[in-house]
């Protein structure tokens, strides 16, 4: 099995990569999964605590909360009003720019049952729909994270969960490890645009002899 080394060596000159809107983090390229990590090994730790949801996200997830509340077990409440703070803010990484948060049941997210899984993911599996077209954004791109509009690594679970943990010698880049999350904001051709930006800082270091 291969180890790649991370791109580290980036010319100084060499201008950030910008896609729809969103600058991409060089680290999504220098840092990478090494074997037995990356979101398909995901542990569902990261919903514990919850997640900070756009207000046009929880708008649709109450008008689908008789199906969400099919699919809870007894850990969960199927008092929607539990569901969500009581309060949204302000917040411009949401496309609305208001965000609210989802509470914490039994001390875990409102949506994650006893088996680790998200009932909105499950209740839109059942009903015919994409999995994730009732999950917010923040929950399936994790550990992806956007912040202040740079797509970025979120190291909230870093060196504690091997989906969530990244190293500068890897099988598998960041980016590559997270294509279906990547894709799902960015589409198919912003996915494209960064493979092919990968492509190129790969040429250039190969060219340099700054690789292994």
């Amino acid at each position: 099995m291969r180890i790649f080394r991370g791109i580290e060596d980036v010319p100084e000159e060499q201008p950030p990569l910008i896609v729809k809107g969103y600058t991409i983090s060089p680290e999504l390229f220098s840092r990478g999964f090494r074997p037995g990590g990356g979101p398909c090994t995901c542990t569902s730790r990261c919903c514990g605590g919850g997640v900070y949801a756009d207000v046009r996200e929880h708008e649709r997830i109450m008008e689908h909360r008789d199906l969400i509340k099919m699919h809870m077990d007894e850990t969960q409440t199927t008092d929607e009003s539990r569901w969500f703070e009581e309060e949204a803010f302000d917040h411009d990484d949401f496309p609305s720019g208001r965000c609210i948060g989802t509470q914490e049941i039994n001390d875990k997210c409102a949506f994650l049952d006893s088996h680790g899984k998200c009932s909105l993911q499950v209740a839109s599996v059942a009903a015919g729909k994409h999995k994730w077209s009732l999950k917010p954004l923040y929950c399936v791109l994790f550990p992806i994270e956007i912040s202040n509009g740079v797509i970025g690594f979120d190291d909230l679970l870093q060196a504690e969960e091997h989906c969530c943990t990244i190293s500068t010698e890897f099988t598998v880049p960041l980016f590559e490890g997270c294509r279906e999350e990547l894709v799902h904001l960015l589409g198919e051709d912003g996915y494209a645009a960064i493979e092919g930006h990968y492509a190129a800082l790969r040429g250039q270091v190969l060219s340099g002899g700054n690789h292994r």
